[in-house]
């Protein structure tokens, strides 16, 4: 099994590190496979700095996945394609956004993630973000980080920053 990187806490950060690792991966050549499982396809917008990024030079590596209420997609439906994608194409890396809020939520089961997991082929490695981490999680996680507020601007009425926020 590849590693198990996860994110979470109620602070500001965890797509953020995630997205930082894409770059990573992709400046050595390797691919990305996203999955927003409780992201729309509203954070795919043209307004939204790092889908505009990865569409525009990063499509080649990175392959985006989001719920389509159009096509009444649900996480568990995101998560399969993306799962079937990174079989395909194996991946360096396989970020699941949100999951943690899709799992705290009752949208997936902490097992049907782990088990999704344990199945992918070994070069790749997972990141999960979100908040309220399952216990099941914490315990399979080779690096956690734990985003904690101290002090954020929303507090002051300053929200929707371009460039910070979207």
């Amino acid at each position: 099994m590849g590693l198990v990187l996860l994110y979470t806490g109620d602070g500001k950060g965890k797509t953020t590190a995630a997205l930082g690792l894409v770059l990573r991966v992709v400046g050595h050549g390797y691919r990305v496979v996203i999955a927003h499982l409780m992201k729309t396809l509203i954070y795919r917008g043209e307004y939204v700095g790092e889908y505009l990024a990865i569409k525009k030079f990063l499509s080649e590596y990175v392959d985006v996945y989001s719920l389509d209420p159009d096509q009444h997609l649900t996480p568990r439906d995101v998560l399969r394609m993306a799962l079937s994608r990174t079989m395909e194409v194996k991946p360096s890396l396989l970020i699941l956004d949100e999951v943690n809020n899709a799992v705290a939520n009752g949208y997936l089961t902490a097992r049907e993630v782990i088990d999704s997991i344990k199945s992918l082929p070994p070069e790749v490695n997972v990141v999960l973000t979100g908040r309220d981490a399952p216990r099941e999680f914490m315990e399979i996680a080779d690096l956690i980080t734990i985003m904690e507020p101290r002090r954020h601007y929303f507090d002051r009425g300053i929200i929707g920053v371009r460039g910070l926020e979207f």
